[in-house]
């Protein structure tokens, strides 16, 4: 039986046939979804607090490529305005302690400052004083006039 076939002889035929016609799009397409998905993860996001704050409206866009806090500053009616750091409440005393943490465990954290419209810039002007002794970077939020009021604040 085996002398009978010759060298590169086989004794079944392959059942497997070229592939004529178009590449399936499906891998393609799970490749595109999974590299949409890899870059909408990646994004720097900067947590906003759920405090309801009425930005000012100004032109120029605020971009900073940081680790950003956030330090929400919200009216108060009878008191001096409330100050939340990373939406845990703190009194302005507190507040150096915070920061010169924060500068002593990154060393590329940065402060936004969301500061409501009927705050007065007293109150912002010496969370600012506070952050540039702390040497950590603070920006103030504002909305641009593009924005709805209802829009929450992106960077």
């Amino acid at each position: 039986m085996f002398s009978k076939l010759k060298i590169g002889q086989r004794r079944y035929r392959p059942r497997l046939q070229p592939y004529t016609g178009w590449p399936s799009w499906l891998p393609l397409i799970d490749i595109l979804f999974l590299m949409v998905l890899f870059i909408y993860v990646s994004k720097s996001f900067v947590q906003v607090s759920g405090f309801k704050v009425d930005l000012p409206r100004v032109s120029a866009p605020i971009a900073a490529d940081m680790e950003k806090y956030i330090i929400t500053v919200v009216p108060n009616g009878r008191e001096a305005a409330l100050i939340y750091y990373q939406d845990d409440r703190v009194r302005m005393e507190e507040l150096p302690q915070r920061l010169f943490q924060l500068h002593d465990a990154s060393q590329h954290a940065a402060v936004i400052i969301r500061a409501d419209r009927g705050v007065p810039f007293d109150t912002v002007a010496r969370i600012m004083a506070i952050a540039e002794r702390a040497e950590v970077p603070s920006f103030i939020a504002v909305a641009s006039p593009e924005d709805k009021p209802g829009k929450t604040f992106e960077p």
